[in-house]
């Protein structure tokens, strides 16, 4: 059943990518933010999106959403969690929204809708701050929710495991194959006592042309089809400061590097960043003063040989110290050129513990292995047998770190709010966004009155603090693909978690 599912989710969106390029008319989905401050009623916020409707009803009537099998993927931040179990709220916010959608009907069709609780909404604005509020995605149902109703995303459900999201979309710059982008939800633990939060329910307009609650269930995870109208690919910014070239690795198994080569001789792994590290520490300290030396998150790519010659990845401006460029600044230059990397088959893992020892475990580096996402104890079987096919393996190819690969370190630059603000990334609106959140503890909410809605036309997206899991997928031809090419690439899979990290189109 799973890859009957599968296949079809993506035959069905490669041939929405396409529609434009042959000429056929896709079927419309559209997509709604409601930024909403926590302390805004949920009559304020019903009544914010009917007015919007109605002043918008012209432009909706022009391009309505087909009149049968309607549905609707709505993500709330986590301060919305109980108004997603509120009946009466989610009736009259179906209502608002497919009434006006349909030229104000009052008797509507049945709907299905998937809802579920993310770390909070994605900034239409690149880099800005993630919102509170919830956002929509509506249209057919079978083109954006394919197999909601399928035995799959139901059998696994548990109050210990985490639900998950994952968005079909376009290819990456670079790429011609399919995205499948995999969100997991927030832990609601606080908010209903359950682990994440993610429905598939069924609504019915009565006679009194009201929608009813007809049936409604857990559901561990579902795919979201994103219907975008344009062959864009989708575009990716991993906000990451290089501190230093590629090294090639010399030893290594399973997640574990032992040595690299730097300069010509080989030294422990970890042995560069132990330099390094207490550098981007003094260097802060002296331009940011003493509110800068939390913790460093640290990162690494590893890159075939072919694509560190490709990409010119030798020429790429790494950190120095008593540089006058701020991190931000030279985080910023290096975003094209290492987002490419994604495209480019490279993987991204956070760098987990490392550095002392001696002997042959001197400078150790251990590499975050989780590549794609999966329920906790399932993920933990796998790495366990994988470590042991690894250990009495003698193909030296196994394993994410393969020697005569080469590993670029990064750390996450230094944010300062003057950087943020001045970025021309915060100027970039886009239709779908998600994100990694930052990380920090500050109040992200946007800056709404104690009873602020802003609605947002357009714009759909959310982030998650765990990560984003990217897989392409390699049996499906898509923008710019041939039969010849189009199964030439293989499938690939990484974990990015690095924070401000956004993929929109």
């Amino acid at each position: 059943m799973r890859s009957r599912v599968f296949s079809h989710c993506f035959r069905a969106t490669n041939c929405r990518l396409h529609a434009r390029r042959f000429g056929s008319r896709a079927a419309i989905s559209r997509k709604l933010t409601l930024a909403v401050s926590p302390q805004t009623s949920k009559s304020r916020v019903i009544e914010a999106l009917t007015t919007h409707r109605a002043s918008a009803s012209d432009k909706l009537r022009a391009g309505t959403v087909e009149s049968t099998g309607h549905g609707a993927a709505i993500l709330a931040s986590r301060d919305f969690t109980t108004w997603l179990e509120d009946e009466s709220f989610m009736s009259n916010l179906l209502e608002a929204l497919f009434k006006s959608a349909n030229g104000g009907q009052a008797n509507l069709p049945g709907l299905d809708v998937l809802s579920g609780v993310t770390d909070g909404l994605s900034p239409h604005r690149l880099l800005g701050e993630p919102q509170t509020g919830f956002s929509i995605l509506y249209g057919s149902s079978t083109n954006i929710l394919p197999g909601l109703w399928e035995r799959e995303g139901f059998e696994s459900v548990s109050e210990d495991k985490a639900s998950s999201v994952s968005f079909i979309t376009n290819p990456l710059a670079g790429d011609s194959r399919p995205l499948e982008i995999t969100l997991p939800l927030a832990n609601t633990i606080f908010q209903n006592g359950r682990r994440s939060t993610l429905y598939a329910s069924k609504w019915q307009s009565n006679d009194m042309g009201r929608m009813t609650l007809g049936t409604m269930n857990q559901k561990s995870t579902q795919k979201i089809a994103m219907n975008l109208g344009s062959v864009n690919h989708t575009s990716s910014i991993v906000p990451l400061l290089p501190l230093t070239p590629p090294r090639k690795i010399v030893a290594g198994l399973g997640n574990i590097v032992r040595q690299v080569e730097v300069d010509g001789s080989t030294t422990p792994a970890s042995q560069e960043l132990e330099t390094l590290i207490p550098q981007v520490f003094d260097a802060r300290s002296e331009r940011y003063g003493a509110s800068s030396s939390g913790p460093i998150g640290v990162w690494c790519w590893v890159i075939p040989p072919h694509v560190v010659e490709a990409k010119k990845l030798l020429e790429l401006k790494v950190f120095q110290a008593g540089s006058s460029q701020t991190e931000a600044d030279l985080a910023l230059e290096a975003t094209e050129a290492l987002s490419s990397l994604l495209s480019s088959g490279c993987r991204l893992h956070k760098i987990l513990s490392g550095g002392g020892g001696w002997g042959l475990k001197q400078g150790l580096l251990s590499l975050d292995p989780e590549t794609s996402y999966a329920q906790p104890e399932q993920d933990d079987i796998e790495m366990f047998i994988r470590s042991f096919q690894e250990r009495d393996s003698s193909d030296q190819s196994e394993g994410l770190v393969t020697p005569g690969s080469y590993l670029m370190f990064c750390i996450e630059p230094y944010w300062t709010e003057e950087a943020v603000k001045s970025s021309n990334l915060l100027k970039s609106k886009r239709s779908l966004t998600l994100g990694v959140a930052p990380n920090h503890d500050q109040d992200s909410s946007p800056q709404l009155s104690s009873e602020g809605v802003e609605v947002v036309e357009g714009h759909f997206g959310a982030t998650s603090s765990t990560g984003l899991f990217l897989r392409t997928v390699p049996d499906v031809p898509s923008i710019g693909a041939n039969d010849e090419t189009a199964g030439a690439y293989s499938a690939y899979t990484t974990k990015v978690d690095v924070p401000r990290s956004y993929f929109s189109v």
